[in-house]
């Protein structure tokens, strides 16, 4: 029974039974001396009450003083200590927090940093021991993550364990522990696994092709599977495919190109035979007639180069886009050529990217400086890059006489480089649709050569993304209420709004979302959109989040953003910070999106709640700062940094809920029901 009832509980009771307690034996012993004493007893009565009611008084004002300076401190002590125990905090423990408690304090911190100093020696003897590990795994993930092709390991049941970036690329948002049916359609793979097992009966282990297209239909992959076996059991099957949409594309084109052709030539062709021959046996045809004949012939013949040079524009053009382009660094292309040439080249620092065949550019430019420098009249070469929104110039400049176009067009005929054969430096410029001229400038001449800008490329701040978990649970397996938290894969979401009512007309202007899966925070698993909300932003919430109306102009409306942010939650528990204020906005439009929002959903006030029911600070801020979690102050108050936040603080608590012995779905959950009426107490 005591063991049930809190401590403050069984301190106020305490403090109750003393003063009952004195009560009592007030009353005793006015009854004991009156009944000795005899006389009216109207006196001693009124004694008693005063006195029952001085000691009454007294024993809640002292356990008031107690629970207060004794009972409070003590339990935020004691969840501090347990904080740090299980959740890895390092912070030290508030000591005026508990400064009645003599050295209960000092004695607590004391143990919070021998419990620290062990952690960190726990980590060395780790990070000793794996330091091997650490290096093979920085070696694969090098290696895996900058693959030409994407990769893809999935479980037995079809679930993601790893990927690549440009698996990421190909098939969109991906994630760990997530099916592979929601990024690829299944059945040609499910056929390739059919095969691929068939073959593994007979004895013979090898990979399977398969032709697949995206989930969305916008790709074809071209790939093959092949089992992973673990003492001849296969656990699981790696995925290697890359697209082949410009490649089904370009044959259909070529096909379209040479039927159209052919339907081209053939009419003025079957025209200009019959009308020779006309010409030939009509040896009395009037000479109007004849003429009419030779121009019909003139008019056919204009139709057939007419048809020709279309067919060489449209060809020349198709096999543009099928020269190989990539992100290029174009610091990447200026330093290949400085350590190419043997003269000094001046380069302009610069961070742009290019859509290009980097090996290509530089071996054209390389062309272009041995033109330039041929005659030994040109000097101080300069190279740099101009970036106009979508286009990238590189500009090579010099001090000397001007270059002729004829000079250019020689430059441009001869052959790119050895390893692209006979292809010349025009057909690379014709590959890349662009072009190269001269002009002059202000101080002398300049070269320009036009290229498609690329994206900008990772700073150096940006968070690797987590692409693998060769740890994944097993495969979910009866009542999700039932199922380990830690077997499951959440989403960490928070929404800014123009106000503080959604059914009073108040809109959402950004959702951010990110995924936990097996307990690691995904950083390159992430949703993040503006949202326009069909109305003006008041500037009460703009003073908040920071987002204007300018932002959300051109933004995705509820609908395409709602319709993207299910897809990113599906399968997933959602966790917010405050969850039903969050959940009320995109419940209200459901109908709306065309999708319905009935994942479980667990709220960070409400854990907070359970886990810590000595104080009622359960904001983001006061969270935060209980687990040593940071937030930028630029980062407050938008969508993904208090997402960020939120995750953080949520994984800190998981543990502690384990701790606390609540290790299922449905215990979670249960255990937020058991604090809704504190939750409706608490200011937020």
């Amino acid at each position: 029974m005591a063991e049930r009832l809190g401590l403050r509980l069984r301190f106020a009771l305490f403090f109750a039974a003393l003063g009952i307690g004195g009560v009592a034996i007030i009353a005793a012993a006015l009854w004991f001396g009156q009944s000795r004493a005899g006389g009216d007893p109207g006196g001693y009565v009124i004694a008693g009450v005063v006195a029952a009611l001085g000691v009454l008084g007294l024993a809640a004002w002292i356990g008031l003083l107690f629970d207060e300076n004794v009972a409070k401190p003590i339990l935020a002590l004691a969840s501090d200590l347990s904080t740090r125990a299980r959740a890895d905090v390092d912070l030290e423990i508030d000591e005026t927090q508990a400064k009645h408690l003599s050295t209960l304090a000092p004695a607590a911190n004391a143990i919070n940093a021998a419990l620290a100093e062990a952690r960190a020696a726990r980590q060395r003897a780790i990070e000793r021991e794996t330091a091997r590990i650490s290096r093979e795994k920085a070696l694969f993930e090098a290696l895996f993550r900058d693959l030409g092709e994407g990769a893809v390991v999935a479980t037995p049941d079809n679930r993601v364990m790893l990927y690549n970036r440009m698996a990421q690329e190909l098939l969109g948002e991906i994630g760990l522990d997530r099916p592979l049916s929601a990024f690829l359609r299944p059945e040609p793979v499910l056929d390739a696994l059919k095969r691929m097992q068939a073959a593994r009966i007979r004895g013979r282990i090898s990979a399977e092709t398969f032709l697949a297209a995206s989930a969305d239909g916008t790709r074809f992959l071209l790939g093959r599977v092949s089992p992973i076996l673990s003492d001849e059991e296969v656990t699981g099957h790696v995925l290697i495919f890359r697209d082949a949409t410009d490649d089904l594309s370009a044959h259909a084109h070529n096909d379209h190109l040479f039927n159209s052709l052919l339907e081209g030539v053939r009419r003025p062709a079957a025209t200009i035979g019959a009308l020779l021959d006309v010409l030939q046996s009509g040896d009395d045809l009037l000479p109007e007639t004849r003429a009419r004949f030779r121009q019909g012939i003139e008019d056919e013949v204009g139709r057939l180069f007419g048809c020709l040079d279309d067919m060489g524009k449209r060809h020349s053009a198709a096999r543009s886009r099928r020269w190989p382009m990539s992100p290029v660094a174009v610091s990447h292309i200026f330093d290949g050529l400085s350590a190419q040439i043997d003269l000094p080249l001046a380069t302009g620092e610069t961070d742009a990217t290019l859509i290009c065949d980097g090996f290509a550019i530089t071996a054209l430019l390389a062309q272009v400086i041995d033109g330039l420098t041929e005659t030994g009249e040109r000097r101080d070469l300069a190279l740099g890059a101009e970036v106009e929104g979508e286009e990238t110039r590189l500009v090579m400049t010099w001090q000397g006489p001007a270059v002729r176009d004829g000079e250019i067009a020689g430059w441009l005929a001869r052959p790119l480089s050895t390893a692209y054969g006979d292809y010349t430096g025009r057909d690379a410029l014709s590959g890349h649709q662009s072009d190269l001229w001269c002009e002059p400038t202000a101080t002398g001449h300049r070269i320009v050569m036009p290229l498609v800008s690329g994206a900008p490329p990772l700073a150096l701040g940006d968070a690797r993304p987590e692409f693998y978990d060769f740890n994944l649970p097993d495969a979910p397996m009866g009542d999700l209420a039932e199922r380990a938290l830690a077997d499951l894969s959440f989403v960490v979401f928070d929404t800014e709004t123009t106000g503080l009512s959604p059914r009073g007309g108040d809109e959402i202007v950004q959702i951010a979302g990110i995924r936990i899966v097996n307990g690691r925070i995904l950083r390159g698993e992430t949703f993040d959109t503006l949202v326009n909300p069909g109305r003006a932003i008041p500037p009460a919430s703009t003073r908040v989040h920071h987002i204007s109306d300018d932002m959300v102009t051109g933004a995705p409306d509820i609908t395409q953003a709602g319709q993207r942010f299910h897809e990113f939650c599906k399968g997933a528990v959602l966790v917010a910070h405050n969850a039903p204020f969050d959940l009320a906005f995109l419940r209200l439009k459901e109908q709306v999106i065309g999708r319905r929002f009935d994942n479980p959903v667990l709220c960070t006030v409400l854990m907070s709640a359970g886990l810590f029911e000595h104080t009622g600070a359960h904001t983001l801020d006061a969270l935060c700062e209980r687990f040593g979690v940071t937030i930028p102050p630029e980062a407050r108050h938008t969508a993904m940094g208090d997402t960020l936040a939120t995750a953080e603080v949520f994984v800190q608590m998981l543990e502690l809920l384990k701790a606390k012995g609540v290790t299922t779905l449905g215990g979670a959950i249960a255990e937020e029901g058991r604090m809704t009426k504190i939750r409706r107490a608490q200011n937020y």
